[in-house]
C-alpha cells in the first residue's frame, strides 16, 4: 500500500504545528500536564488544551486552503500564545473553583 505524498505533507505539517506549540508552551512556563485529579483540573497546561487547540486550527486553515510548514509552524505558535494569554478570558474557570495561582 502507498501513501499519497500529499497525506505524508500533511501529516508532517500537522506534527510540525504541534511540535511548536508545545515547544512555545514550554518557553511560555505552561505546566506540562494539567493538576491531578485530571478529570476535575481546570489547568491550561501544554498537553491539553495547548497541543489540541494547535491540531483543530492547523485542520481548520487547512481546510480554508492555506498549507505548507511555515504556516503549521504560525498556528503552532499562535495557539500556544492564545493559551497562555487569552483562553482564560474566552473560557472562564466555573465558579466554584477557586484559582491556585
Amino acid at each position: 500500500m502507498i501513501i499519497p505524498a500529499t497525506v505524508v505533507t500533511t501529516m508532517i505539517n500537522y506534527i510540525l504545528a504541534i511540535a511548536a506549540a508545545v515547544i512555545i508552551g514550554l518557553i511560555l512556563r505552561l505546566p506540562l500536564l494539567p493538576e491531578r485529579p485530571m478529570r476535575q483540573s481546570w489547568t491550561i497546561s501544554v498537553i491539553f488544551p495547548t497541543a489540541v487547540l494547535a491540531l483543530g486550527f492547523t485542520a481548520m486553515v487547512f481546510k480554508l486552503g492555506y498549507q505548507g510548514m511555515i504556516v503549521a509552524l504560525i498556528i503552532g505558535v499562535l495557539s500556544a500564545l492564545f493559551s497562555k494569554y487569552i483562553l482564560e478570558r474566552v473560557l472562564p474557570k466555573p465558579a466554584g473553583e477557586e484559582s491556585h495561582e
